[in-house]
């Protein structure tokens, strides 16, 4: 970022009191490469509510890989996972 862009930036984290995530700092880079990088945006980016990463479950594939055949993806075990949920759930009702 161009160094009045950074200047803004501080001051848009500073108001917010917070850092930007990933996402946020590579669309902050991509704008500013592009030309268009301006306060209203930073703020308008910075203000973004991000996603609680506490709010997550997350299982290592390796301890979930014992329950499924050897090539079975991380996306088709969770779907098989919710799957089972989803009936454990209406058995429950």
């Amino acid at each position: 970022m161009k160094p009045e862009e950074q200047k803004e930036f501080y001051e848009a984290m500073e108001i917010a009191q917070t850092t930007p995530s990933l996402s946020q700092a590579q669309r902050l880079k991509k704008s500013s490469q592009e030309g268009n990088c301006t306060v209203e945006l930073i703020e308008r980016i910075m203000d973004e509510e991000k996603k609680n990463p506490l709010n997550r479950v997350v299982f290592d594939s390796s301890i979930l890989q014992k329950y499924f055949p050897q090539k079975t993806t991380a996306r088709e075990m969770e779907m098989q996972i919710l799957q089972l949920l989803e009936q454990w759930a209406g058995n429950r009702a």
